[in-house]
């Protein structure tokens, strides 16, 4: 199981290797939200970050291992990646509300009264943070107001430290492309009300990192809202992927042995660089 102190301890690895390490800010319990970056310092940047569902925590294996697959790459942007978006709520997921005793009673409250978080998907709010951006904010299929393992939107947009430190450092960065990782369902995702030649665009890159990964490419928002796919394309203007990893035929929890398959994602950074430096 990759828990934090994984990526705390690859972090130390690849920093030594000389790849730069940051942090975009901190969770609601104060766990640093890390962060590397390969590639140019100025110029087009892209940003791909994963573990952003709780439950979808080998989402962030996968992007820590991006992050050494390109420590040695020369690349013609430069990528940020972010593998563990929502390290409070990998943290529930893997080892339970007793990882945060302060709260523990109320996470466990919020959970039914049951103490098998490995489906949760929220913060350590009860706040899904991908419901939780300034896009259609609250008028998701399934959206729910109270604090909930998914699904609820939260006080207001951005209202979670998780979602508010993302945003900033996306306002910040000003990336050309962002791409966000989770499971389950082996499809690409883009779509939210863009219109003409920028449908086009981002249809195009959509169908290109299918084509790629062998996954399937759909159509329409399908009810999405607050999400951060969702916000950088009604925000920014920027193409916006949500890439869901493993079969649908597998099921929740998840494992690493559940990335077994998906070795293509590894070179997927290499391949945004080069479509989206065709698009400067």
């Amino acid at each position: 199981m990759y828990v934090y102190s994984d990526l705390q301890r690859d972090c130390c690895k690849l920093c030594r290797g000389g790849a730069e390490c940051g942090s975009i800010g901190r969770s609601l319990t104060g766990a640093h939200i890390v962060y590397f970056h390969f590639g140019p310092q100025s110029g087009g940047q892209i940003i791909i970050q994963g573990g952003m569902h709780a439950r979808e925590w080998v989402t962030s294996v996968l992007v820590t291992r991006q992050a050494f697959a390109l420590a040695d790459k020369k690349l013609p942007l430069g990528v940020f990646l972010i593998p563990m978006t929502n390290p409070d709520g990998v943290t529930l997921a893997q080892k339970g509300a007793d990882a945060f005793p302060a709260i523990a009673q109320g996470l466990t409250a919020v959970n039914g009264g049951s103490r098998d978080f490995s489906l949760w998907k929220a913060n350590a709010r009860g706040v899904d943070i991908n419901c939780n951006f300034d896009a259609r904010w609250g008028s998701g299929a399934g959206n729910v107001r109270a604090p909930s393992s998914a699904s609820c939107i939260g006080a207001y947009p951005e209202s979670e430290p998780e979602t508010a430190a993302l945003a900033r450092f996306t306002r910040k960065v000003r990336p050309l492309m962002t791409l966000s990782y989770h499971a389950l369902g082996r499809e690409v995702y883009y779509d939210f009300g863009q219109q003409g030649m920028a449908w086009e665009r981002d249809r195009a890159i959509a169908k290109a990192v299918g084509n790629f990964l062998g996954y399937d490419v759909i159509d329409g928002d399908l009810g999405s809202a607050g999400g951060y796919k969702d916000w950088c394309v009604s925000e920014l203007g920027i193409p916006a992927l949500t890439v869901e990893i493993i079969s649908g035929a597998s099921s929740h929890p998840l494992d690493e042995r559940d990335l077994e398959g998906e070795e293509k994602n590894l070179w997927l950074p290499l391949l945004l660089t080069e479509l989206m430096k065709k698009n400067l």
